[in-house]
């Protein structure tokens, strides 16, 4: 993502920050969904914050919480804890659609506008966990 977003030789300090930050994140108990939001970050560093929290609505549904984005043509799930930040999750399947929403969003807001592939290890590393 950093090799295909950035311009290069441009020198930003954050990036290499975040980069530091990804090794430190993969001991944590709770790596996947720091990734998440690591990803989410390098996002915003590169110019294309999603900021969530501005056009998700909320839903109650029988004491239950849930997020959703809706478009002109769909409405869409949006994984409580990408709201919730301080939210515990323990299932993978929760945490993969989070990966998924992030990945649908870099794939139709970043890349196809600029004529880039979605990076093919993104997709190993989601299909790993299959």
């Amino acid at each position: 993502l950093i090799k295909i977003l950035t311009v290069e030789s441009q020198a930003n300090i954050n990036i290499y920050k975040l980069i530091e930050n990804f090794f430190l994140i993969l001991e944590k108990k709770n790596w996947l969904k720091e990734y998440i939001f690591w990803e989410l970050n390098l996002l915003k560093f590169l110019g294309y914050d999603l900021e969530l929290e501005n056009f998700v609505e909320k839903d109650t549904i029988e004491n239950k919480t849930f997020y959703y984005a809706t478009s002109s043509k769909e409405k869409k799930y949006v994984p409580n804890f990408l709201i919730e930040k301080n939210l515990e999750v323990n299932d993978v399947k929760i945490l993969l659609n989070g990966l998924r929403f992030v990945g649908e969003y870099l794939d139709k807001s970043i890349l196809k506008p600029n004529n880039l592939n979605f990076p093919n290890s993104r997709l190993l590393f989601i299909n790993s966990f299959k």
